[in-house]
């Protein structure tokens, strides 16, 4: 099986995650383009190539995963800075009608993102007065959308008239603008699925929330899609640098077309697991859960004899926090769930032979320190077949559940120990703590900051790598023996320490 991949940006986690789940499959082939194509953070890909490079290369290939973004805009942050006009980025957009054109039988899936609506103020990934206004606009938006639904209290229509004296007006039309233009192309792309030419489509969305710019988009998006009855073809739930794992998973489910779909058990840590609303996000984890099992190609089952695999999410017990904070967890953490229990159960499936991942939803932005010592001293933690812990609860979801299914009948063991070693390193011990050590102990002796490195990279990147494996070393104590590993790489791909790029090789066994 051949796939053609177009991923939505140059981050290992649209690049290289996929990537590493297709080598979990001998028979499955990922074709990628050349990584120098795809642009660099803000500055967006070289279009033009990048077409020339994907319609010459999809000759043989069976499917094609394609992001929008990528595609139209040049990639994610080029589609929310870009200043195109609306015809040239749909000249873009129908060039998947010419390919289609040429090979029918290509079963092209896309992802288009509903554009996001951060709540803080940052210009990192947003036009510049989003430094200064974007928590404004974003409260200006959530304000606006809520008055439109329902009433605002007394004090929501005074903060929306102080909002009104205080963004620029320049600022927020043009913020506006940006969104309506995305929103038709959102729509044309749909027109695309109606048409034939897009076989399946997820729109994923990033940080949203109940009210707010991007649930009014989502309600077009939703209208169209109902409108046009395209429900089974087109998904929309949140998320967003996940998508390419999700797709992939999809894919290769659909060219396999098994008599019957890949059943998965859903194990929780917590009771109140399925009804979390977890951060950056706008519903319930349990909603969520079934959106992405259905994108990867997937069912949930009750029946956990008849399962392919069980996923077992460690999920907050009522309130959610940011992994670097879990040294001080909410007091539901204990009360909310029963971590002893859940650990107890993964190892006795495991040892009864049933295949585990592991979404570990705990925590945003890492993974859980103390559900990864208990599986180690349970020692099963090397037997899963997948773990994730990073970013948002739905990044960590989806590109558990499309590891799970790759694994499946997979000849590749080794691949799955070096998935897990990666994922371990980055989730849950660079996002959850080596990431704040080395910004609050390392980084101001060095006069660096989270986003300014001071043409210290380098130092950074071995001072990471040394308290990773330190870290490693002291903490797991009955895992991975036999299978020995090396960093050989570590970089920033975007210059900034909220992600690693990491090279896990493994050695000959001992």
């Amino acid at each position: 099986m051949k796939i053609l991949y177009l991923p939505l940006d140059e981050r290992p986690c649209n690049w290289q995650y996929p990537q590493a789940i297709a080598a979990l499959q001998p028979d499955l082939e990922l074709i990628t383009p050349p990584q120098s194509l795809l642009g660099q953070k803000k500055q967006p890909a070289k279009l033009d190539q990048l077409w020339q490079w994907l319609s010459s290369s999809a000759a043989g290939c069976d499917g094609l995963i394609i992001s929008i973004e990528m595609m139209v805009y040049g990639g994610l942050l080029p589609s929310r800075l870009h200043d195109e006009p609306i015809d040239e980025l749909l000249d873009r957009l129908n060039l998947l009608r010419q390919l289609k054109t040429e090979k029918p039988n290509l079963f092209i899936l896309a992802s288009n993102l509903v554009m996001r609506s951060p709540t803080y103020n940052s210009s990192e990934e947003e036009p510049d007065y989003y430094e200064e206004f974007g928590e404004s606009i974003f409260r200006w938006g959530w304000l606006t959308d809520k008055g439109d639904r329902e009433e605002l209290t007394v004090e929501e229509t005074l903060e929306l008239e102080i909002l009104n004296e205080r963004i620029p007006s320049d600022d927020l039309s043009d913020y506006r603008l940006r969104r309506i233009t995305n929103g038709t192309l959102n729509q044309a792309v749909i027109d695309l699925v109606q048409g034939g030419v897009i076989d399946f489509l997820s729109i994923p969305q990033d940080d949203s929330a109940e009210y707010g710019f991007t649930a009014i988009d989502q309600r077009k998006i939703y209208g169209a899609i109902a409108q046009k009855r395209l429900q089974h073809k087109i998904h929309v739930y949140p998320g967003a640098d996940e998508v390419g794992c999700t797709l992939l998973s999809h894919a290769y489910v659909h060219y396999y077309r098994r008599k019957f779909p890949i059943k998965i058990y859903p194990l929780f840590s917590s009771i109140h697991g399925e009804t979390i609303i977890p951060l950056y996000e706008d519903r319930a984890f349990g909603e969520s859960l079934k959106a992405h099992v259905l994108a990867a190609g997937a069912l949930l089952t009750t029946d956990l004899e008849a399962a392919d695999f069980v996923l077992a999410i460690n999920t907050s017990g009522k309130v959610m926090q940011e992994a670097w904070d879990q040294e001080t967890k909410a007091i539901t953490y204990f009360t909310g769930r029963n971590l002893r229990y859940f650990t107890a159960t993964i190892a006795h499936l495991i040892q009864q032979g049933k295949p585990v991942a592991i979404a570990d939803v705990a925590f945003a932005n890492g993974g859980e320190t103390e559900l990864i010592e208990m599986l180690d001293d349970q020692g099963c933690l090397d037997q899963l077949i997948a773990y994730t812990g990073w970013n948002t609860a739905c990044n960590t979801l989806g590109t558990a559940i499309a590891t799970g299914i790759l694994s499946l009948g997979t000849s590749n063991g080794r691949e799955i120990q070096r998935n897990l070693i990666h994922h371990l390193l980055e989730d849950w011990l660079y996002q959850s703590m080596v990431r704040s050590q080395i910004i609050n102990d390392y980084l101001p002796t060095i006069d660096a900051s989270y986003y300014d490195f001071n043409g210290q990279d380098q130092a950074i990147a071995q001072t990471v790598t040394e308290t990773l494996l330190e870290q490693w070393r002291s903490r797991l104590h009955n895992s991975f023996k036999a299978t020995p590993f090396k960093l050989q790489t570590l970089t920033f791909p975007w210059h900034r320490m909220f992600e690693i790029d990491l090279e896990v090789v493994l050695e000959d066994s001992p």
